[in-house]
């Protein structure tokens, strides 16, 4: 008797068959090998064949989660071919693996053959079954770790965040920070340096989730070690930068914008890295003022050894400055129309005589009533800055 022979026999789905049927089983059996890492069926594709484990390893998994290993003298894929549905699962070989291959058609037609077939198949499909179910338990169990975990993750963010409305004698500040899963990429801070200055950042890191939550926390790390070195926009913004160099291999994207109001000297000073332009309304004109990106997005570029750009306006008792994210100008109604920045420009020109915390609520109830009962689809950061 051949070594694959005695191996076959020795296989539980085999192991009561005749011998010379598993031997014409064995002469219709294709070697297939693969390495570590390489797909041998994916999610949803169609039962072609039947495999069995000669050396190596298997994982299953769906939706990235691993729910089970298959190891030497195991059989895979044989569900799809008793019930003709997709397949439940994807099969990765995790070390080099080699496999013999039943063809579906071989398979099925030997299945009538033998009762022995039959029976090995169901002793087989009990065992899978109780160990599924220790298997869904387990990842049940991961599941609400996991969820535990980003419900812990999104109390320490949302504490990270700055009282919504401070108020000293030459500027009011009111801002609001809503994030559409667990855990978000969206921020804003503000800055004291001294008395007659104030710091506001509003940022979005690309997408949202567990790594923008991450950098999120590292950003305004960073942010309140540069205050200690320098408030100016330009050198806050080289320093987030070179923070969000240290998350490149992710591909982290980061839209950021600065703002530092010196309220003596009536100027603000900005640095805009491929954020939504704010709006700068001058009371004494009634005039809106969009505040236009002047580097590219965070991540994107290099700004080489010039650094970031930096621009100077007035800033006189009386204006408001509106910050945002796309979260607020891309919010979609049930038909899938965004709000828009006319929409935003109107509430602004509304409520422009409105203390900072009313005006921040009138543009939040009207994108909330334009959104309806739909679900949030990105973070939402609105920030409202008033000066006196």
């Amino acid at each position: 008797m051949s070594d694959r022979l005695t191996f076959l026999r020795g296989t539980e789905l085999l192991a009561s068959v005749p011998e010379p049927l598993v031997a014409k089983i064995d002469e219709r059996l294709e070697e297939v090998q693969l390495q570590a890492g390489e797909v041998l069926f994916g999610e949803g594709e169609e039962g072609d064949a039947v495999y069995i484990v000669v050396e190596g390893r298997l994982r299953l998994e769906s939706g990235g989660m691993t729910l089970i290993e298959r190891n030497c003298g195991d059989c895979v894929g044989e569900i799809a071919l008793i019930d003709d549905e997709p397949r439940s699962a994807a099969a990765i070989a995790e070390t080099p693996v080699k496999l013999l291959r039943w063809e579906r058609r071989d398979f099925q037609e030997t299945l009538g053959q033998d009762p022995e077939i039959a029976r090995g198949i169901f002793k087989m499909l009990t065992g899978k079954l109780r160990e599924d179910v220790k298997s869904t338990v387990r990842l049940e169990r991961e599941r609400e770790r996991w969820r535990q975990d980003l419900v812990r993750a999104r109390e320490i963010q949302q504490g990270m965040l700055p009282a919504p409305r401070m108020l000293t004698e030459s500027i009011e500040l009111a801002g609001i920070c809503s994030q559409a899963s667990e855990v978000g990429g969206d921020f804003y801070d503000y800055l004291c340096p001294d008395a007659d200055s104030t710091g506001l950042i509003v940022g979005d890191v690309t997408g949202h989730g567990f790594y923008a939550g991450l950098f999120v926390a590292m950003a305004k790390s960073c942010l309140h070690t540069q205050s200690r070195l320098s408030f100016e926009p330009r050198e806050v913004m080289q320093a987030i930068r070179r923070t969000l160099d240290l998350s490149l291999q992710r591909r982290l994207l980061m839209s950021c914008c600065y703002v530092l109001f010196e309220s003596r000297a009536r100027r603000l000073h900005y640095a805009n890295a491929g954020h939504p332009y704010p709006y700068l309304y001058r009371a004494a004109e009634g005039f809106l003022q969009r505040l236009e990106a002047l580097d590219p997005i965070l991540g994107a570029l290099d700004v080489g050894a010039g650094g970031y750009a930096e621009r100077t306006l007035p800033w006189e008792p009386g204006d408001v400055l509106v910050m945002y994210t796309d979260g607020v100008t891309e919010a979609r109604d049930p038909e899938g129309r965004m709000f828009e920045h006319e929409a935003l420009e109107a509430c602004i020109a509304e409520g422009a005589g409105d203390a900072a915390e009313s005006l921040r609520d009138r543009i939040l109830a009207r994108v909330l009533a334009h959104a309806g009962d739909g679900l949030q689809a990105d973070d939402l950061t609105l920030v409202v800055a008033r000066a006196h």
